[in-house]
């Protein structure tokens, strides 16, 4: 595996691969939890009235993948209607367009309003995609804090990651290699796939005496396989 020893060349990475990824993996957390939370209220009494809600929510959002900047309106209209977990979730793709035409401000309002509305469900996550926004506005220090807010066990891994890229285009290189081993020591701990970019990243930033992240990885999946085989058996 190729490591990257320039310093410039680790920030470019990290800057690279945030313009290019941060957007789809936001969409696409924020689709899963949209279908969770489908789900949860199709068992509800409430069905009707949530389906509906979850159908209209579904074709602005198709509308805003479409026609971004045409279908904002609507989704606006939408989400003052609704200061449930259904508005939340669509403010989390308005905010997702905004940040695409580099309206970071707006995208934090929008981001505040799913923090502010969608429960425990929406809030942890929403916290996640308003740090991210932060440090592509380069407000670094606040994304930080705002991270070490972030308590919820289910996004560990994501908060590190996130720290370490926060870290690195500061200049910490230091600081960046401890989160980038410390969400691969999370990945290890619940048996979570450590991801190829994550391995890259932290070897790009590995000490003397380190066992390189890709090792790691391939020993965890070891783990992972055998577990998968105990459990068919």
């Amino acid at each position: 595996m190729d490591v990257l020893t320039d310093d410039h060349e680790r920030e470019q990475v990290v800057r690279n691969w945030w313009h290019e990824n941060w957007l789809s993996l936001t969409v696409g957390v924020v689709i899963a939890i949209g279908g969770m939370v489908g789900y949860r209220y199709y068992q509800d009494h409430k069905t009707t009235q949530a389906q509906e809600y979850a159908y209209q929510m579904s074709a602005i959002q198709t509308k805003l993948t479409i026609e971004p900047t045409k279908a904002l309106e609507q989704a606006s209209s939408f989400i003052k209607e609704h200061e449930d977990i259904y508005g939340s979730l669509l403010s989390l793709d308005v905010a997702a367009v905004q940040t695409n035409e580099g309206k970071y401000d707006e995208a934090l309002k929008s981001v505040d309003f799913a923090i502010e509305n969608g429960g425990k469900l929406v809030a942890p996550n929403a916290t996640l995609v308003k740090a991210h926004i932060l440090t592509q506005s380069q407000k670094y220090d606040e994304a930080v804090v705002l991270l070490e807010g972030l308590t919820q066990d289910a996004y560990a891994v994501e908060k590190q990651e996130l720290l370490g890229d926060i870290y690195l285009l500061q200049g910490k290189k230091d600081l960046a290699s401890k989160a980038y081993q410390e969400a691969i020591s999370i990945c290890e701990q619940k048996n979570i796939a450590i991801t190829s970019v994550l391995q890259i990243k932290a070897d790009s930033l590995i000490a003397e005496g380190q066992t390189p992240a890709f090792e790691r990885a391939l020993k965890l999946e070891e783990k992972i396989a055998a577990s998968a085989t105990k459990i068919k058996k």
